[in-house]
């Protein structure tokens, strides 16, 4: 409650300036996924929320938003395990295709219905470059926990996204989360590569592949996924989006390997002259719309 608090004030804070607005964009969409996992007779049932929005002003200031939240369900298991994310970033782009900003996220996961539970604060600087539909960005941060773990947290990595033309979207990433403590570290890598391709107005064809490795405990997982949307405003006035993706994790822990595969469906809404027809709750929107952690990503990507 305190985390969604949080984010409503800033969002009401901003309101007077979004009127003033050149550009909004951005999407919601409603998912749900049925995940089967390998050699274990149960099946796991997740619905998601996701939402977006970026607003930018004529001065070069730009603002952004985000919530994502997972709710997954295991057959025979009493308890729903719940994740959400709260993302909040100030730019300046300064004209010749060069910007900084500065990021503000929290993320919690927990258990539903209990005190059992554990968030993550993060706050960091981005810089990036923009020209010919090609846009390269970095980031570092740190990150304080609740409860304190007595650990210390350091967040960096590199993005990139290229605009081929109107039909063909790429997107990629590299990050890394070190986590230190008494002179050890242990760092969690992520990196990610993903596309989309309109192949009509109604129709657009995605798939993106995420691999998150952990050094000390030999541990790596893999989520690809591959799917479709099809644009139903050539039905309805309603210009919403329904998308089907099959995707697939593997984890891989010191040799001993099992995977999860999932069909997902989602409802988009998407809005401004940025709206992309990728829902989501894909894994090619993970990827190409990652958070500043690497955890957090990894948990979008997976579910």
């Amino acid at each position: 409650m305190k985390i969604v608090t949080s984010v409503t004030a800033a969002l009401i804070a901003a309101l007077p300036g979004v009127a003033l607005a050149q550009d909004i964009s951005g999407a919601f969409t409603l998912g749900y996924a049925d995940s089967d996992i390998s050699d274990v007779n149960a099946d796991l049932n997740t619905t998601t929320i996701d939402g977006r929005v970026e607003v930018g002003f004529a001065n070069g200031l730009t603002f952004g938003a985000r919530y994502d939240r997972v709710d997954t369900s295991i057959d025979g298991v009493p308890f729903d395990i719940t994740g959400d994310a709260i993302g909040l970033d100030l730019g300046y782009g300064f004209g010749n295709g060069f910007g900084v900003g500065a990021y503000w996220e929290d993320a919690e996961i927990g258990i539903d219905d209990t005190p059992l539970s554990i968030s993550a604060r993060s706050y960091g600087v981005s810089a990036s470059y923009e020209t010919h539909g090609l846009e390269v960005g970095g980031f570092y941060g740190r990150k304080s926990t609740d409860p304190d773990l007595g650990l210390d947290f350091k967040d960096y990595g590199l993005t990139m996204g290229y605009e081929a033309n109107d039909q063909l979207s790429i997107g990629g990433n590299i990050m890394r989360t070190r986590i230190s403590a008494g002179g050890e570290s242990v760092d969690l890598d992520m990196v990610g590569l993903a596309g989309s391709y309109s192949i009509n107005d109604q129709w657009t064809a995605f798939g993106g592949v995420s691999r998150t490795s952990v050094d000390l405990a030999d541990l790596d997982i893999t989520t690809f996924g591959l799917g479709v949307s099809y644009d139903l405003s050539a039905m309805s006035s309603f210009g919403g989006i329904a998308s089907l993706e099959l995707a697939r994790t593997n984890l891989d822990l010191g040799g001993s390997d099992g995977s999860i595969d999932s069909v997902r469906i989602g409802f988009t809404i998407p809005f401004g002259a940025k709206a992309n027809k990728v829902p989501l709750n894909s894994v090619a929107d993970s990827v190409m719309n990652p958070t500043h952690a690497v955890l957090s990503s990894t948990v979008l990507s997976a579910f």
